[in-house]
C-alpha cells in the first residue's frame, strides 16, 4: 500500500478507539504514528525490509507489526476487531464539520445515530434536543454545517490538485510531439480549492497528443475526445480537460483559460472598445477582420496596450485599470521568502526533531527557522510546560547556527476564550517571536470573537496572529469577528497577520489579505510545517499572496532576521 493508505487504516483506528473508549494516550500514539507513516520519504515497505520501521517517531513494536500486516494485506486484526463493534458508517459523522468526536460518540450511545443520514432525520425531527450537551444555538451550528455539507460541490484543495497537475504536464511534456505543456486555469490562478483541472499545450500532431493524454496511468475513464480537446476522469476524482492548439496561438490559448470569466469579460470589453475582439484562436481586429496570434501571454497584453498581469491576479477586480496605467505591483515571489515563523518539531505534535527541521529548511534557501511548538493549553497537540518550553529554549540556543540556518526561539500559544494568553507575559518576553492562534472556542459571539481577537493583538508580545480566522478548506467555516476592526489592531500594534500556507488552510484568504494590506497591516506567510516535507508548503502560501496582490515588501518574512528581530522589538517598546 502507499505511505498515504497505511496512515488512512492508523488514522481509521485512532477515530473507533475513541468510539470504542480506549486510553487518550494510547490513541494518541496511533495518530502520531499515521503522521509519521503520511511524512516518511520513504515507502513502508522499504523501512520495513530494512528494519528502519521502529525508527519513525511514535511507531513502537505494536504499530510497526500492524503496518506491516496492513502493507501486506490493506487492513490488520486489531483494525477488523473494531470495525467489526460499530456501524461501518460510524465515522461519518466526524467528517461533518462541527461535529467533534465526543458528540460524535454522544450521539452513537445515547442517540443511536450511526450515519450522516440519520443525523439529518435526528435534527429534523428533532430528538436531536434529547442530547444533553447541545444547547439550542449547537444545534443551528450543527444545521448549518449539514446544509453546507449538501450544497457542497466536489472540489479538490489546491494542494491536491497541484502535484496532480504537475504529474500530468511532466507525463505529457515526455511525449515528443507536445510542446509547451501547462497547467492553466483555476490552479494557475492558485484558487484555494479547484473543480476540474486544464492543461493546455501545442502540438503539430493534436491527435497523437490527445491519445496518449487519454492512456495516461491517472485516467480512470475518458469522458470525451475530439480533434483538440479530450476529458478524462483522473484517479483521485476530479475532471482533467487537455486542450492543443498550433504553436503560434499558445499565449492567446494560456491567457483564455487562465483568467476567470470576469477578468475575460473585462477584457473583452476593454479589447471591444479598441475595435479589437480578443478569443484563445487570436485578436481579431474588427474593422478588417485581421487576426493577430501570440506565441506568448506577454505578447498578448503587449498587443492591448497593458502591462503584463501576472495568472494569480487576473480574477476580475482593479487589475486590467492598474495594467492600463502601467502600475501593476510587483508581487512578492518564492524566492523573497527568507525564513519561516511558524514550525513545530517532535517536542509537540510535530514529526521531526529541531536538527531535521533545521538542515531541511537550509535545504530549501532559507535563512531561519522560528521553532513555535505549541504551548501548555493543547494538551491533545503535546503541548510544552513553561518548564519543557524552557529546556527547548537551551536546547535551541546552543545549536542556533548550527545547521546552516538561524533558529528562533518561539512557541504557538493558545489564545484562550477571554483573549488572555495560554503563557505569561514575563515567559513570552524570553522568546524572540510569539505566534498567537485561537485553537478552541470557535463558536462565540462575532463580538466576543473580535474582543478576544484585539485582546491579544494588543499584548506587547504577541508577534503573529496564526491562521487568523480558523477556518479549514472544506471542513470547517470561519469563526466570526469584526474583520476591519481585528485588523486595525494589528496594524496599529505592528502585530503580523498569517497567510497559513498548509493547503488544508490557506488562512487567510486572499481576499482578506488583501483588505489587511489596505487596512496598512504586515503579512507573513507561514508553513506551520509539522513535517520537513510541509516546508514546501511555502509554495501555496506565497500564491496566496500573490492573490492578495502583496509585494515582497508587504510580508514580515521576507526581511531578514534582523528586520523579523527589529518588528518584534517594536512592538515592544
Amino acid at each position: 500500500m502507499t505511505n498515504d493508505g497505511i496512515a488512512a487504516r492508523l488514522n481509521e483506528i485512532a477515530a473507533l478507539m475513541e468510539f470504542d473508549g480506549e486510553p487518550f494516550f494510547k490513541i494518541k500514539a496511533y495518530a502520531r504514528a499515521a503522521r509519521s507513516v503520511e511524512d516518511s520519504e520513504k515507502p513502508m515497505r522499504a523501512l520495513i525490509d530494512s528494519c528502519e520501521l521502529l525508527e519513525l517517531p511514535g511507531v513502537g513494536k505494536a504499530i510497526a507489526q500492524k503496518v506491516d500486516d496492513i502493507d501486506r494485506t490493506g487492513t490488520c486484526k486489531y483494525l477488523e476487531e473494531l470495525r467489526a463493534k460499530f456501524p461501518p458508517t460510524i465515522l461519518e459523522l466526524i467528517r461533518v464539520p462541527s461535529v467533534g468526536t465526543k458528540t460524535a460518540i454522544a450521539l452513537y450511545k445515547e442517540l443511536g445515530v450511526t450515519s450522516i443520514a440519520e443525523l439529518r432525520q435526528a435534527v429534523e425531527d428533532g430528538s436531536i434536543s434529547k442530547l444533553p450537551r447541545l444547547g439550542p444555538k449547537s444545534i443551528e451550528n450543527l444545521k448549518a454545517s449539514l446544509a453546507r455539507l449538501a450544497d457542497r460541490t466536489k472540489r479538490m484543495r489546491l494542494g491536491d490538485a497541484w502535484p496532480l497537475a504537475r504529474s500530468i504536464v511532466e507525463a505529457l511534456g515526455a511525449h515528443g510531439d507536445a510542446r509547451n505543456v501547462v497547467a492553466a486555469g483555476s490552479l494557475r490562478r492558485m484558487e484555494p480549492t479547484v473543480g476540474d483541472i486544464d492543461i493546455i499545450c501545442t502540438s503539430d500532431s493534436p491527435a497523437d497528443v490527445l491519445a496518449y493524454f487519454t492512456k495516461l496511468p491517472v485516467a480512470q475513464s475518458i469522458s470525451g475526445i475530439g480533434d483538440t480537446k479530450a476529458t478524462i476522469w483522473a484517479e483521485p476524482g476530479i475532471s482533467v480537460d487537455c486542450r492543443v492548439v498550433k504553436h503560434e496561438c499558445f499565449g492567446n490559448l494560456l491567457q483564455h483559460f487562465t483568467g476567470n470569466k470576469e477578468h475575460n469579460v473585462k477584457l473583452r470589453e476593454f479589447a471591444r472598445a479598441r475595435g479589437l475582439k480578443v478569443s484563445e484562436y487570436g485578436i481579431e481586429t474588427i474593422e478588417s477582420g485581421a487576426v493577430r496570434t501570440c506565441v506568448s501571454e506577454e505578447e498578448v497584453y503587449a498587443t492591448l496596450d497593458l502591462q503584463f498581469i501576472p495568472p494569480e491576479i487576473r480574477v476580475g477586480l482593479d487589475e486590467i485599470d492598474l495594467a492600463r496605467a502601467g502600475k501593476v505591483p510587483a508581487l512578492v515571489e518564492l524566492a523573497d521568502i527568507r525564513g519561516d515563523l511558524h514550525d513545530h518539531t517532535d517536542w509537540s505534535d510535530g514529526s521531526r526533531t529541531i536538527e531535521e527541521m533545521a538542515r531541511a529548511a537550509a535545504q530549501r534557501g532559507r535563512s531561519y527557522l522560528s521553532i513555535s511548538d505549541h504551548s501548555r493549553g493543547r494538551a491533545v497537540a503535546n503541548g510544552l510546560s513553561i518548564e519543557r518550553l524552557r529546556e527547548q529554549m537551551a536546547q535551541i540556543k546552543a545549536v542556533r547556527d548550527a545547521y546552516g540556518v538561524r533558529l528562533l526561539c518561539s512557541s504557538e500559544v493558545d489564545i484562550r476564550a477571554d483573549g488572555s494568553m495560554d503563557f505569561p507575559d514575563e515567559v513570552l518576553a524570553e522568546l524572540d517571536v510569539v505566534v498567537a492562534s485561537i485553537h478552541s472556542a470557535f463558536t462565540g459571539s462575532k463580538e466576543k470573537q473580535t474582543e478576544r481577537l484585539v485582546r491579544a493583538i494588543r499584548n506587547p508580545y504577541v508577534n503573529v496572529i496564526g491562521h487568523p480566522t480558523g477556518a479549514l478548506l472544506e471542513q470547517r467555516a470561519a469563526y466570526e469577528f469584526d474583520v476591519d476592526a481585528v485588523f486595525r489592531a494589528a496594524a496599529e500594534t505592528g502585530t503580523a497577520l498569517e497567510i497559513n500556507a498548509n493547503p488544508a488552510r490557506l488562512d487567510l484568504d486572499a481576499n482578506l489579505a488583501r483588505r489587511a494590506r489596505e487596512l496598512g497591516c504586515t503579512l507573513a506567510v507561514d508553513t506551520d510545517a509539522h513535517s520537513t516535507d510541509m516546508l514546501d508548503d511555502m509554495f501555496y502560501g506565497v500564491g496566496t499572496a500573490r492573490k492578495a496582490g502583496l509585494m515582497k515588501e508587504d510580508v514580515l518574512n521576507a526581511r531578514p532576521v534582523e528586520g523579523v528581530l527589529e518588528f518584534v522589538a517594536a512592538k515592544r517598546r
